[in-house]
């Protein structure tokens, strides 16, 4: 309050009482409710993000990701990639990627690290959230093109 400092203390306790199952339980509901997730298509002009997803799953999660809502981004954000919304239990893709000049090897790429938040929720690791867990950044580093997909976005801002 007031921008004074709180104690580690009862920084601690208050970030294991909003984390702990019945609280996050209730947020992810009044998520689900309030929320106001604007679904569009998973087909784009170049790229279809469903199919994306059934390849990537086949190929990495031996199919048994269960496919969520899959869909672009409504504005062409450039700082954004994409995220998984497991309220609405669906993944956006930044439709600045639906360009003929993005190889499709970093639409994947993208949607993999999308489809890891599936299989590696967020978790509580010392009263902290861990997004990217360490498990996850594991599995990231199997992508096959992962060097490639990582060089183009460092440098597409000036591609497209």
């Amino acid at each position: 309050m007031y921008r004074k400092p709180v104690a580690r203390d009862a920084a601690t306790h208050y970030r294991r009482y909003v984390s702990s199952s019945g609280v996050m339980r209730k947020a992810h509901l009044v998520r689900q409710i309030r929320g106001r997730k604007r679904i569009g298509s998973a087909e784009g002009q170049h790229w279809n993000l469903e199919s994306v997803f059934d390849g990537l799953n086949s190929q990495f999660f031996h199919g048994l990701l269960g496919r969520p809502q899959m869909t672009w981004s409504r504005g062409h954000a450039r700082n954004h990639l994409g995220h998984y919304d497991p309220a609405h239990n669906a993944i956006v893709v930044s439709r600045v990627f639906d360009h003929q000049r993005v190889p499709r090897q970093v639409v994947e790429y993208i949607v993999y690290h999308e489809m890891l938040h599936l299989k590696h929720p967020v978790r509580l690791h010392g009263g902290r959230r861990s997004v990217h867990s360490a498990e996850f950044r594991a599995e990231e580093r199997l992508f096959p093109h992962l060097a490639e997909a990582k060089a183009f976005l460092k440098h597409f801002g000036g591609i497209l």
